[in-house]
């Protein structure tokens, strides 16, 4: 937090000494006095009598940063005062305790002053009553405070209050308002130092407080009639939609640069973040495509093809593009063919294969070849060659999410329904697995035949309902009699772990809401939800983790997929997802290719947050979302995830 000075927003202690212990029309007439000078300019220079050890020695402290002994001290001269200097002691003291992170204790200082506070020491209440809000995360409240905060020509104190001002907007969603107030603060600062500083609280503040209010579209609230305001706008979405780090956040400073070459973010905030975004990076030279374009799978290499163009297209004019060429892993000697002709081209990059049997030939001929993006993960007792990446948008990794989820929630008793398919035991190995590793209990589970419309024997059976009616059966032939009943399933699941088809999914989940099952929290894999399908409003209730993509996708992107609507129809629903990776695909290599994806950093991507594991794996964290009216609705919270 920025430290600022009270003593330079109010007068001097000299001119406050005559106060200390006064009485009478003595102490009155120092008294008004001192109002008179209070109306001119507040500057420390006019009281240059200022000399009064005790509080020479609290001001000390404070400077040197020791802060609890500042705030004894401060007390200590309230002791010895009378009002208003005992009142503006106290003040300096709640000011010493909310530094020293004292929060409580500076507000219950706050607390016993008197209401109202004297006219000379309300703007001084004003800093620190509004700082203390900030702290407490009560942004109506700093407000509210500052509202009553005189007018000042003090420039360190209205500083001050259009910081605290800005933050509480920016806590409140308000993107215009505190980019209006951190541009009025930056009249009130003295240098460059503190003009930069200024500018990089209003990008931290987008960064923080914009992923939220700019989920959707960027307001336009501004426009044409203020060209500095509109310029900070659009620069926040910048920051709040890419990340901090986020794939093609470099560019977009760029474009941002071009659009706005007079704005004065220009002269300090943009050198700084295009050094330390990577706006320097750039793309490899000539990038090879390997994917299937023949063949079965024809329509998934298409689909890939394709969301890597549209971001080649959608990327600023003033980035280098690279010479781009695809090469067919399915046509005449496959992989390893395609391989060898990139390479002979002068490939320096190559993304795909994409099917995990190509993966599989081509690491295993340990080809010196180029660095690559893999469009899939190789098995584990396969060693990766030492310059690939991995990215896929592999199911395990749902399920594992969904574990650590659950346990988060203290969901750790818990069923699982799964096709009974080699997919199907896979998922429910990662789920289970990483589920009992958090503590999570695995209670039952039922493989069900992904052909059949009529699921009731399993779910029958792993929700106890058939243990509930052999109990009616045994009451009534004890006691001779004929007994209504309602079946009942077991009570003692937190949640039910779902692996589906759409087709599947849009059967299952009705009847278990049939079989009284419909209120227990059910997390399904995105398997289960194809957008453009019918009948969607069957899944209603299932919680899934998805790509940002489909369940949040930001102004950008929908301006992508209205594209791919409009020119590849079947690629906007089945395909959507593989569409996705191709764009995300693309948007990565010049981080990969500069070494920025390092282990830890996140990059903002639309099939989530990608970031780079130990085992060279770039994972994803994706969104939670819960079908509502049939389509995947966003949730607030993110999808915990370590690989």
């Amino acid at each position: 937090m920025t430290h600022f000075s009270l003593e330079a927003a109010w007068p001097s202690t000299a001119s406050l000494r005559c106060l200390r212990r006064a009485s009478g029309r003595v102490a009155a007439l120092a008294f008004a006095g001192w109002l008179l000078a209070a109306c001119a300019p507040l500057q420390q220079d006019d009281f240059p009598g200022s000399r009064l050890p005790e509080a020479r020695v609290a001001a000390d402290l404070a400077s040197k940063g020791r802060h609890q002994a500042a705030a004894e001290a401060y007390l200590q001269l309230a002791g010895e005062s009378d009002e208003p200097l005992r009142e503006r002691y106290l003040i300096l003291a709640a000011r010493q305790r909310q530094l020293s992170g004292q929060i409580g204790g500076a507000q219950v200082i706050l607390d016993s002053l008197n209401d109202p506070v004297a006219d000379v020491n309300l703007l001084g209440w004003s800093q620190v009553a509004a700082a203390l809000s900030i702290a407490r995360n009560e942004p109506e409240r700093t407000l509210a405070v500052l509202s009553a905060a005189p007018e000042t020509d003090n420039a360190v104190a209205a500083a001050e209050l259009l910081r605290l001002r800005g933050e509480a907007l920016f806590r409140l969603g308000d993107m215009q308002g505190a980019t209006q107030a951190y541009v009025e603060r930056e009249v009130w600062l003295a240098n460059r130092a503190d003009i930069a500083s200024n500018q990089r609280m209003l990008w931290d503040g987008y960064r923080r407080f914009g992923p939220g209010v700019w989920a959707a579209e960027l307001p336009q609230t501004a426009g044409a009639t203020d060209a500095l305001i509109d310029g900070w706008l659009q620069l926040g979405y910048l920051a709040a939609t890419r990340g901090s780090a986020g794939i093609g956040l470099s560019a977009g400073l760029t474009a941002w640069q071009q659009q706005y070459p007079t704005h004065p973010a220009n002269k300090a905030l943009l050198p700084e973040l295009l050094t330390e975004f990577g706006a320097d990076l750039s793309m490899p030279q000539r990038v090879a495509l390997l994917v299937p374009l023949t063949g079965t799978y024809a329509a998934s290499g298409s689909a890939i093809r394709d969301g890597l163009l549209a971001a080649f297209y959608s990327s600023p004019p003033s980035v280098a593009r690279p010479q781009l060429r695809v090469y067919d892993t399915a046509g005449a000697g496959g992989v390893l063919a395609a391989a060898q002709a990139a390479r002979a081209d002068g490939a320096d990059f190559l993304v795909g294969p994409l099917l995990k049997d190509s993966l599989q030939t081509l690491a295993s001929a340990q080809l010196n070849g180029p660095p690559a993006l893999a469009l899939n993960y190789l098995t584990e007792d396969t060693q990766a060659p030492r310059n690939w990446y991995q990215f896929a948008l592999a199911p395990e990794d749902e399920a594992v999410q969904i574990a650590e989820h659950a346990v988060s929630k203290g969901q750790t008793r818990a069923i699982a329904l799964v096709p009974n398919s080699a997919w199907g035991r896979r998922l429910l190995n990662s789920f289970s697995e990483h589920y009992q590793s958090l503590g999570g209990r695995l209670l039952d589970y039922r493989f069900f035949d992904p052909t059949s419309p009529d699921f009731s024997g399993g779910l029958q059976n792993v929700l106890l309902i058939r243990e509930s009616e052999a109990r009616r059966d045994r009451l009534a032939a004890n006691l001779g009699v004929s007994l209504s009943f309602e079946p009942r399933r077991r009570q003692d699941v937190d949640l039910i772990f779902l692996a589906a088809s759409p087709k599947a999914g849009k059967l299952i989940r009705p009847q278990l809401r049939f079989y009284y099952a419909g209120d227990i929290p059910t997390y399904a894999t995105s398997s289960v939800f194809q957008q453009g399908s019918s009948n969607n409003s069957d899944l209603n209730g299932l919680l899934l983790a998805d790509m940002p993509w489909l369940v949040a996708p930001d102004p950008e992107t929908r301006r992508v997929q209205a594209t791919l609507r409009e020119r590849w129809p079947r690629e906007a629903g089945a395909l959507t997802r593989l569409y996705a990776m191709g764009f995300d695909a693309y948007r990565l290599l010049p981080e990969l290719a500069a070494g920025r994806a390092s282990r830890g950093e996140e990059l903002e991507g639309v099939t989530g947050r990608l970031f780079l594991g130990s085992d060279g794996r770039l994972h994803r964290r994706l969104r939670w979302a819960q079908i509502t009216r049939g389509r995947p609705v966003a949730l607030e919270e993110e999808v915990p995830f370590s690989p």
